[in-house]
């Protein structure tokens, strides 16, 4: 008895890595839905209250995955995005958006973003989305 849970207690430690996710969130409903869903599937997140401090967090954690809420960046969110791709090439970006359409998407992509996801966000549109961009990541960038 001891044994096999001894077994899956190192199954549990060495499952696969965590993925690395930074978000930019400004809504707390948001927020917890992120939180969980990663608890709950286990994915690396970090929150950051603004811009600077994601910028500096961004150096310091390489996620590959980063979640923006556009009303946060405001006027600036293609810059804002442009900048963190070029920071984090391969990184698959998320804007956050209240209303999305083709030309929005399109300007996200334009600017090295990778998806566009309604607000207020849908656990199981997060799921995937995050599930896709870790499969694009992972075909596009060597894992060391």
């Amino acid at each position: 008895m001891w044994h096999f849970a001894r077994i899956l207690s190192k199954r549990r430690t060495t499952s696969i890595p965590a993925i690395p996710i930074l978000c930019l969130i400004g809504e707390e409903t948001d927020r917890s839905l992120i939180a969980s869903l990663c608890l709950r599937h286990q994915w690396g997140v970090s929150f950051s209250g603004n811009r600077a401090e994601a910028e500096r967090m961004l150096h310091q954690l390489t996620p590959q995955i980063m979640l923006f809420d556009r009303d946060i960046a405001g006027q600036e969110w293609r810059e804002f995005v442009a900048g963190f791709a070029a920071v984090s090439p391969g990184g698959c970006i998320m804007l956050l958006s209240k209303v999305i359409d083709d030309n929005l998407w399109n300007d996200l992509v334009a600017n090295g973003g990778y998806e566009v996801l309604r607000k207020p966000l849908r656990e199981d549109e997060v799921a995937r989305a995050v599930r896709m961009a870790r499969s694009y990541w992972s075909s596009t960038v060597k894992v060391k």
